[in-house]
């Protein structure tokens, strides 16, 4: 293992207990390639994410190479927040629809305000390239790197491939029941003769 890869699994893992995943390979990385000085995660921070929207900040202890806050909205929705001069990262559970469409979009928009000075709306088809890059682990603890265009098409794509997902368990439970329906009935057949025969 590299020394790149070693520094993800120890941020990962530290991730990983603070949002209750039940591994490293389900944490995702989500990295705003941007040069950028540390005020504007106050700005961010305190003053978007705190004041404007409520929204409650805790920084937390760990490995994860900058400062790092949990992010919590109304619902119990929570993300990571990490601080890097390169950029802002985000660090959340694969699977999670809620936080997909909820804490994710709206803190991209909010840094694209903060970066640009101009606000847009989540899902806004006319953002600019954030230099968005995704990070995982796969099974040998190594990176997984892929890029997108905007914050706006990951977020689609991934809620797509979690209704796909959805779909086939519900598909499976259906079949599983259809089968015990028939199995039940099947049963009561010769219990119905027994009685019939003892008339």
């Amino acid at each position: 293992m590299d020394n790149r890869a070693d520094a993800f699994v120890r941020k990962f893992s530290d991730a990983q207990n603070y949002l209750g995943s039940q591994s490293i390979q389900k944490i995702v990385s989500l990295k705003f390639r941007d040069n950028v000085g540390y005020s504007i995660y106050r700005e961010l921070i305190d003053g978007y994410l705190n004041k404007e929207q409520n929204i409650k900040t805790e920084q937390l202890q760990g490995d994860f190479q900058g400062n790092a806050w949990l992010v919590t909205d109304k619902n119990g929705n929570e993300v990571i927040l990490v601080e890097h001069e390169t950029g802002l990262e985000i660090l959340y559970v694969a699977g999670s629809i809620a936080s997909l469409l909820s804490l994710i979009p709206l803190i991209g928009s909010a840094w694209q305000h903060i970066r640009t000075g101009f606000m847009r709306r989540p899902f806004d088809i006319n953002d600019r390239n954030l230099g968005l890059e995704i990070r995982i682990l796969n099974s040998k603890k190594e990176i997984i790197e892929q890029h997108a265009f905007r914050i706006d098409d990951y977020v689609l794509a991934e809620c797509l491939k979690e209704i796909t997902i959805l779909k086939k368990r519900i598909n499976q439970l259906e079949k599983q029941i259809s089968k015990q329906n028939k199995s039940k009935k099947k049963l009561k057949s010769p219990i119905r003769s027994l009685k019939k025969g003892k008339k």
